[in-house]
């Protein structure tokens, strides 16, 4: 071997030892001269001569540190002001640059004192060139360079104060899905690196910073090479070289090997990464620092599953504590997909990793949103099974509505069997049936085949559906109709009455639906069930009287869904002010059910106990309300619809009556289960805009506005997109988020809000309304905010007369206007 490769071979192995802890630095050189003791003998000598040039400038201690004759200098126009770190070739301080009008932070890295060699330097420069020509918000931004007065190359990027990206998730206790969220940040760099043709070649924790807003930053380019044009000469990089220009723990088989490495690096070291930031730990247990275990193991072993890992230091209790996690959640979240994007990314062999770190991403992605991944193939089955989790809701109803219409024909025939006079009837009700069923069932399997089933959502199969009826079944009119109806029933059950009334409308409008009176019937049902959640109660009760007119002449037939109606109708009685008359038509309602029912209970019984639970917090009957829960909540839950929306608003429900009993607590952990899991089940929806209202209320009561006036602005937002400017949730978050803002002193932002309210509440449900009542109260706030006191007192006079005319029912609002009452005297008191 000639000298000169000899010194090349020693200077790699001297600066890769640098990197190394000094306590395992000898066996780290001894393992990489192997059997040749002359290249041994000359790392030696260079790793000594170092130690006694770097003894006096560049020690790590802390006299040392101070003494650095670098400190105090300029490099350019930045003035070097402390050491921050030091590598294998070089080293890094921080540095200020101070100008008539801006100051300005940087890190500055140089080759460290007794490295100018030109191997060294033209690494150097490669890497100070790689970062110039890179650019995005994820990677430390390049500043400036130069050369210093002794020759020495430098170069400046931005400061970054952070923290590694796994220690970071843990100090802020992100749960899995927050982590991934973070991680895709990284890859959005890494794969930016990769569309500049540059392959970073150590990814690891210690390079990928968190900043203090939470940005993600990644560091040092220092090993990268370029994919085309690299002007690093391939006979000069010895394969003893490359094998060690890495961590050996974040490193790809392939680069144990020696092997020329691609992209394929990059992917498989951000695997390593995301496997730590999931588990805790690496992908295989193993000792850090010894390099002949941890090739032999990273080249051989397969990782060890993520279920597992979590358990590798015995109490995994802080690990998923750090993760927001207990260890049920954690296996159920990490099975499946999850794991196998991560084990995608650890392949041993290049070509069966993720192509590309867009890939990696991409499937990433599809996981957080509950989409079909890349890596589990594109089989029906599986495509089915991902559209029925991100639909769970819309798919659950589906077959609710079809085991519905199944035993619906059951009945028609049966009715016929023993009802001759009936047959005909009850078989054409069949056949309608089963085109309804049919046709539900070819819309959802149409969806899961489509090219985009993946970005499809409940609502776009319904849209979908919906749009196509008209003409499919143009030359069947009545089962038609009955489709339409079933379909816009479905679309209510998944919360989105604006998506359902276009679709109602045209069943309304269809040539010759008055010969199929019974869906005529249920149509206006269904849209008085609408029109009362848009705040239009006239035309609901209006809708709502001509649907039980119908029915009530064939009492027997339709005598299921007239006690059903009962809901609504008491419902319309509560928004007129008579709360005890909804609870006297509720309670008769759940009695006749249970008759029909030989005793027992179902889903329209429990709908029955919410509405009953409801009626009760107005009459401020406060025990019997949460029993009328817990009642309706169980008949849900031993029908397995514990989650469903009627199921989530008895829990939503009794909330409500343990707020105006004091207990705030509780009455939070009810509100923020209910908002968890609508979000989860259902996404944006008008019951979530309710839930987000009423734990804003229980938040408040314990005096954390800024985070309750959050939830009431999204609830806002929501209230407008799903029931319009006038619907009950909207007008519900602008009283809320009204008095919320007077709180804490917003009041000039709060009082046009409490305006709208009013004219809102006032010309949607009259003046003897619960809703007109805290609209003023709400006004009232505003109002007494901006100090017109005259006008906060004409709101509570307007607010307190109208909760006298509803009787025992606005009992509980004049109890809630005491405190504005207390507020106003005592503003009257000072003015005076």
């Amino acid at each position: 071997m000639s000298m000169d490769v000899v010194e090349k071979q020693a200077l790699r192995i001297v600066r890769d030892a640098l990197d190394t802890d000094p306590e395992t630095r000898d066996e780290f050189v001894s393992q990489r001269c192997g059997t040749d003791n002359a290249l041994q003998q000359r790392v030696s000598s260079m790793l000594h001569a170092i130690d006694i040039a770097e003894t006096e400038s560049a020690d790590d201690s802390a006299s040392a540190i101070e003494t650095d004759p670098m400190l105090g200098t300029r490099l350019g126009p930045y003035r070097v002001v402390e050491r921050i770190g030091r590598g294998g070739m070089g080293i890094v301080y921080r540095g200020e640059r101070e100008d008539a009008d801006f100051k300005q932070e940087v890190a500055i890295k140089l080759i460290r004192r007794g490295f100018d060699f030109d191997d060294v330097q033209a690494r150097f420069l490669r890497e100070r060139r790689i970062l110039a020509r890179l650019t995005h918000p994820n990677l430390a931004r390049f500043i400036d360079g130069g050369m210093s007065a002794a020759g020495r190359p430098w170069f400046a990027l931005e400061f970054v104060r952070g923290l590694s990206i796994v220690r970071w998730c843990d100090e802020h206790r992100l749960d899995l899905r927050a982590r991934v969220r973070l991680f895709l940040d990284v890859c959005a760099a890494v794969a930016h690196a990769h569309s500049q043709l540059v392959v970073h070649r150590d990814l690891k924790p210690g390079n990928v910073l968190v900043d203090q807003s939470g940005s993600v930053r990644l560091l040092d380019f220092g090993i990268a090479r370029l994919l085309e044009g690299d002007d690093e000469v391939p006979a000069t990089l010895t394969t003893l070289g490359r094998r060690y220009a890495m961590t050996p723990e974040y490193a790809a088989p392939e680069q144990f090997a020696g092997e020329a490495v691609g992209v394929g690096a990059d992917v498989y070291s951000l695997g390593v990464i995301l496997y730590e930031m999931i588990a805790g730990v690496l992908p295989y247990p193993i000792v850090r620092g010894e390099l002949a275990s941890i090739e032999a193991t990273v080249r051989s072993e397969p990782p060890q599953a993520l279920t597992q890992a979590i358990h590798r230091f015995g109490d995994d209790t802080q690990t998923l504590a750090a993760r927001g996690s207990n260890l049920r959640a954690f296996r159920n979240e990490v099975r499946g997909d999850l794991t196998r994007i991560v084990f995608k990314a650890l392949e041993k062999e290049p070509a069966r990793r993720y192509t590309s770190v867009d890939a990696f991403a991409d499937d990433l992605s599809r996981w957080l949103a509950g989409a079909p991944v890349r890596i589990s193939g594109n089989r029906w089955t599986y495509r089915f099974e991902k559209f029925v989790k991100r639909n769970v809701a819309a798919v659950t109803i589906a077959t609710i509505l079809l085991c519905g219409l199944i035993a619906a024909t059951a009945f028609a025939l049966y009715s016929a069997q023993q009802e001759r006079a009936q047959r005909d009837a009850a078989l054409d009700e069949a056949g309608r049936a089963n085109a309804v069923r049919e046709y539900v069932m070819l819309m959802f399997g149409d969806a899961a085949q489509r090219q985009n089933a993946s970005k499809l959502t409940a609502r776009d199969v319904l849209k979908q559906g919906a749009d196509e009826i008209f003409e499919r079944f143009k030359d069947k009119p009545q089962a038609g109709q009955e489709t339409a109806l079933s379909l816009g029933e479905l679309y209510m059950q998944i919360g989105d009455v604006e998506g359902a009334l276009p679709l109602f409308e045209k069943l309304l409008a269809w040539p010759g639906i008055e010969q199929n009176p019974s869906v005529l019937a249920s149509a206006k049902y269904d849209v008085a069930q609408i029109e009362y959640a848009r705040g239009k109660a006239p035309h609901a009760r209006e809708l709502l009287d001509q649907a039980q007119a119908f029915w009530t002449t064939q009492p027997k037939r339709f005598r299921m869904i007239l006690n059903e109606s009962r809901s609504v109708q008491a419902q319309l009685a509560r928004a007129s002010g008579k709360p005890a008359d909804a609870v006297d038509i509720l309670k008769s309602a759940i009695t006749e059910r249970r008759e029909f029912l030989g005793g027992e209970s179902d889903r329209e019984t429990g709908s029955a106990f919410n509405s009953l639970t409801l009626a009760l917090t107005e009459l401020g009957r406060y025990d019997e309300s949460i029993a009328s829960a817990n009642e309706g909540y169980k008949i849900f839950d031993d029908l397995g619809q514990g989650h469903s929306a009627t199921g989530l608003a008895l829990i939503n429900n009794r909330a409500i009556s343990e707020t105006y009993l004091g207990n705030f607590a509780a009455a939070e952990s009810d509100y923020r289960r209910v908002v968890d899991d609508r979000r989860a089940l259902y996404g944006d929806s008008p019951e979530l805009a309710a839930s987000e209202n009423n734990l804003a209320q229980a938040i408040s009561r314990q005096h954390r506005y800024d985070e309750a006036i959050t939830l009431l602005e999204d609830s806002l937002r929501l209230g407008k997109l799903f029931s319009g400017d006038t619907g009950r949730e909207t007008l519900m978050a602008r009283v809320n988020l009204a008095e919320a803002y007077s709180v804490v002193g917003r009041a000039k932002e709060a009082l046009p809000l409490a305006d709208a309210a009013v004219g809102i509440a006032e010309k949607q449900y009259g003046l003897q309304s619960p809703f007109t009542v805290v609209a003023h109260r709400a006004r009232g706030y505003a109002r007494l905010g901006t100090n017109d006191v005259t006008g906060a007192r004409a709101d509570l006079d307007q607010a307190t007369e109208i909760s006298k005319t509803m009787g025992k029912g606005g009992e509980i609002y004049l109890k809630t206007l005491e405190p504005l009452r207390a507020k106003i005297d005592t503003a009257a008191g000072a003015k005076n």
